[in-house]
């Protein structure tokens, strides 16, 4: 059953919970574009210099896990936060399914309205962001993938966390989600990042996110996952780099050297599934150098 999201907290909460599209809106350059997947919550910081950044939420993130990143880029590039549809504030619409197709239609939109931009597309996302180079090209300068595994590896991944295949059941998947979203999330963070530091304020930013609302509809991506089709074997058709966080604990058996073709491969061995965010300052400063003037 796709475009079922009710892995989505708000049908467990109470009715002025649910439109998370007020209630996450409190940080300044907050916007809302209309997408084919719904209307995706954006945070512009501009800059008159610098490259052109398009950095996207890997749920359970949102949009507020990156304000140190944020902070780390500013006047040095011009950056736009992106939460896909099913995370965050951006509420997916109702017959999206959460099929990799449908995450780039709903990311083409997206960059037709910011612009020509470096996608930074971590983890699931990564897949999306090479189609967009193939079917975008005019607006895709370069790609940057945080922890973007292998097809295969993802599939794997998928096999690990969910071996009774419940999660990826229709309906049963959305419940069990929605009766367990915080549950889940707390223990993702706990095996995904690196040092106990980051785990609380991790986890208090999704909970935030959930108060208000927020979406992380899990089981309605890894359905939509599994019915879609494999990204093309070619390399990319543009400059490419996958970042690897050496810590990250639920990616432990993936093979980062065969994520994607022709792909540099840069090592943030101390940091786990997220780099950018436990490494904000580090991260921006390879970046910057990556891209060039």
């Amino acid at each position: 059953m796709r475009g079922l999201w009710v892995d989505h907290v708000p049908l467990l909460g109470t009715a002025a919970r649910l439109d998370p599209r007020r209630a996450l809106s409190t940080r300044p350059g907050l916007s809302f574009v209309d997408t084919p997947g719904g209307r995706a919550r954006l945070r512009a910081a501009p800059c008159p210099s610098g490259p052109r950044l398009l950095i996207a939420s890997d749920g359970p993130n949102v949009i507020e896990h990156a304000d140190a990143l944020l902070a780390a880029f500013a006047g040095r590039a011009d950056v736009v936060l992106y939460e896909p549809p099913g995370t965050g504030g951006s509420v997916p619409a109702r017959a999206f399914d959460f099929t990799v197709e449908a995450f780039a239609a709903a990311t083409e939109a997206v960059l037709e309205a910011v612009g020509p931009r470096v996608l930074v597309f971590p983890c699931y996302l990564g897949v999306v962001a090479r189609a967009l180079a193939v079917r975008k090209p005019s607006h895709v300068q370069a790609l940057v993938l945080p922890q973007v595994s292998s097809w295969d590896d993802l599939a794997r991944w998928a096999d690990v966390v969910d071996r009774r295949r419940l999660v990826r059941t229709p309906v049963v998947g959305q419940l069990l989600l929605a009766l367990r979203t915080r549950a889940v999330a707390g223990s993702w963070y706990r095996a995904s990042t690196s040092d106990r530091r980051f785990r609380a304020p991790f986890i208090a930013a999704a909970d935030e996110a959930f108060d208000f609302g927020g979406c992380f509809c899990l089981a309605s991506l890894m359905q939509g996952y599994e019915a879609s089709a494999p990204p093309p074997s070619a390399a990319p058709p543009v400059r490419c780099a996958v970042v690897v966080g050496g810590k990250d604990r639920t990616h432990r058996h993936s093979d980062f050297t065969r994520a994607v073709p022709e792909a540099e491969v840069v090592r943030f061995d101390d940091c786990g599934h997220s780099p950018e965010l436990e490494a904000p300052e580090r991260f921006s400063s390879w970046l910057l150098s990556w891209v060039g003037p």
